[in-house]
């Protein structure tokens, strides 16, 4: 009889346990059968090309991941997430096991902190507020990287936090510590925060990115440091009948200045859903060209299930790009596939 009762003891403790704590596997799987096409004209001109291929990732990403947490008592719980990215049309892995995220941390009423690689605060406003979902098929990052190259979204060797909610009111900040510095330059560092408020329909809010990363003249010879600096106001607004999406960025970096926004609009139609989205870039400089860039996207998609869905979608850019003569290049992709997640 004390036999039982002790086996029973064991069998509530570690029930008890493992209810603290648990480890999740999951992902996203995302091919399409369709068409791009590009080409280029002006200075420096490439002839038209149209492919008809097996595609991966044109809604969404293709990844794996694990993530897991335990309660520590008191409100308190260690996280952590994994997640690698892979090419679905071919199997190939991304470079690095862990490239998209690797992050370890706590959370609880003060919030969250975070170490590791990880998506940037400016990412996560940048993200919510962008057209057509902000999936791959929206023009937006080919598009903003005209004259400024486009920010980078994950940063490495970083931390951050991440605030509860006040009245609707939140933020982040996240700090990337470089690991390259020299006698004669300071590491590459990335600086992001972001504000909102978000309640009921309504999402506005405020992102800034700093990165500063070293130039080098030779190799494993730096001489300096370039500075880009990306300041976004984005929204969203959802009617129930449709939901608006808009944002206006600045990127400089000493040489170039450019002003870029983006807009969008999506509708429900039961289990289907239809989106658009169109993009703009004007980047000017002493002494530079004036570039411009434009793209517009059309997407459908339709869930057979919480998990499965069938999409299309069509895209199309117009980028212009150098020091003096003008080249403009030109990319169009028709898609059709299906995105399954788990």
């Amino acid at each position: 009889m004390k036999k039982s009762l002790i086996a029973l003891a064991v069998l509530a403790a570690s029930g008890a346990a493992m209810a603290q704590s648990s480890v999740t596997l999951y992902g996203r799987l995302d091919a399409s059968v369709g068409q791009t096409r590009t080409e280029a004209t002006g200075a420096v001109p490439v002839a038209s090309l149209t492919q008809t291929k097996i595609d991966q990732s044109n809604l969404n990403t293709t990844f794996w991941g694990l993530k897991g947490t335990e309660d520590l008592g008191g409100g308190l719980t260690a996280n952590f997430k994994l997640e690698s990215g892979f090419a679905l049309d071919t199997g190939v892995g991304n470079t690095g096991i862990f490239e998209r995220t690797a992050t370890v941390g706590f959370a609880g009423g003060f919030g969250a902190v975070n170490l590791g690689r990880q998506y940037t605060a400016y990412d996560a406003l940048r993200g919510a507020t962008n057209n057509v979902w902000d999936s791959n098929l929206a023009t937006t990052s080919a598009v903003w990287g005209t004259g400024v190259a486009d920010y980078t979204n994950r940063v490495s060797n970083s931390i951050r936090y991440d605030s509860p909610a006040f009245s609707g009111v939140s933020g982040a900040l996240a700090i990337g510590l470089g690991e390259n510095k020299t006698a004669t330059v300071d590491a590459d560092q990335n600086l992001s925060l972001h504000i909102k408020y978000a309640a009921g329909p309504l999402l506005v809010g405020y992102g800034y990115q700093e990165q500063k990363a070293q130039t080098p003249a030779a190799p494993a010879v730096a001489t300096g440091t370039v500075t880009n600096k990306y300041n976004l106001l984005g929204a969203s607004y959802d009617f129930g009948v449709a939901k608006l999406t808009g944002s206006y960025n600045t990127a400089k970096n000493g040489t170039r200045d450019d002003k870029e926004y983006q807009v969008g609009v999506s509708a429900p139609f039961g289990k289907a859903t239809v989106a658009a989205g169109y993009s703009h870039s004007n980047s000017t400089g002493t002494g530079l060209p004036e570039l411009n860039g434009k793209g517009f996207t059309l997407v459908g998609t339709y869930d057979l299930s919480k998990r499965t869905t069938l999409y299309t979608g069509y895209k199309s850019t117009e980028v212009e790009s150098g020091a003096a003569a003008l080249t403009t290049s030109k990319a169009s992709t028709l898609a059709l596939g299906v995105r399954h997640t788990f």
